[in-house]
């Protein structure tokens, strides 16, 4: 399966962010003035433009030395610059001035799942996700599950995912990736069920098929004999996604049989 990974940013404020000068100079404003720093930290680590994110995150040390938050943007930044060795530095740091640091844990666990440290991955995703109180937890789980998968463990990795659809029962990534999994473990009843929520998700909130939730369509209707929905999920992978691997996949398919 492909990885996804979701890093989970701050979120940033509307509009762009044009300047990099101090608007902060009232001392009793110094915690607002040092989340603003490290919010456009972030935004210029998003845009690549590393200097700017270097200047903010730099600041935000300033007003706080001891800032496990600074501390994680500053590896995330070391991370997007190939600097790992940094980056893990950085990310240790963060993680020793506040273990409940759970968005720079999610960072960390990120790198360490881009470095192939699975095992290490892993650890840190269960840690954040201990965290009851994280927005956007179900993510984590997603994250989990792919830690899983890449260790073989697709039994765990099922799990991960049924939790992440607890927290959020409309997740698309989950419902895809527990989807596929079912499948390919020969459990398509299972399967078809979760699919059928996707499709639903899809549906109501107006997204838009991807190539691998076609042709995970596609392979249910093939298990199940139903000619004419696999007719249409074919249809539309050929007109969406008329170059995808999923489409000379299934091109191979029909033109064996």
């Amino acid at each position: 399966m492909k990885l996804y990974l979701i890093i989970v940013f701050a979120l940033i404020a509307s509009g762009c962010v044009t300047t990099t000068d101090s608007p902060f100079s009232n001392k009793a404003d110094e915690s607002k003035a040092l989340q603003n720093y490290i919010q456009l930290g972030l935004a210029y680590i998003q845009r690549d433009d590393f200097e700017k994110a270097r200047t903010n995150i730099g600041r935000a040390l300033e007003i706080d030395s001891d800032s496990s938050e600074a501390y994680a943007a500053l590896g995330l930044l070391y991370q997007q610059q190939a600097e790992n060795r940094l980056a893990e530095k950085h990310f240790k740091t963060a993680m020793s001035l506040d273990a409940g640091n759970t968005r720079g844990r999610t960072f960390y666990a990120s790198f360490l799942f881009r470095l192939e440290r699975y095992d290490e991955a892993l650890q840190q995703f269960e840690l954040a996700g201990s965290d009851t109180d994280y927005p956007r937890r179900a993510v984590i789980f997603i994250n989990i599950a792919q830690c899983y998968l890449k260790l073989g463990k697709n039994t765990q990795a099922v799990k991960a995912y049924e939790k992440a659809l607890a927290l959020d029962r409309t997740q698309p990534q989950a419902l895809i990736g527990i989807s596929q999994l079912l499948i390919q473990e020969g459990e398509y009843l299972k399967g078809q069920q979760y699919y059928n929520r996707m499709v639903n998700v899809i549906r109501s909130s107006g997204m838009t098929h991807s190539a691998k939730s076609l042709w995970l369509g596609i392979e249910l209707a093939r298990h199940f004999n139903d000619h004419g929905q696999e007719s249409s999920y074919a249809l539309l992978l050929k007109n969406l996604y008329p170059e995808s691997q999923e489409y000379k996949q299934y091109r191979a398919l029909k033109s064996n049989e």
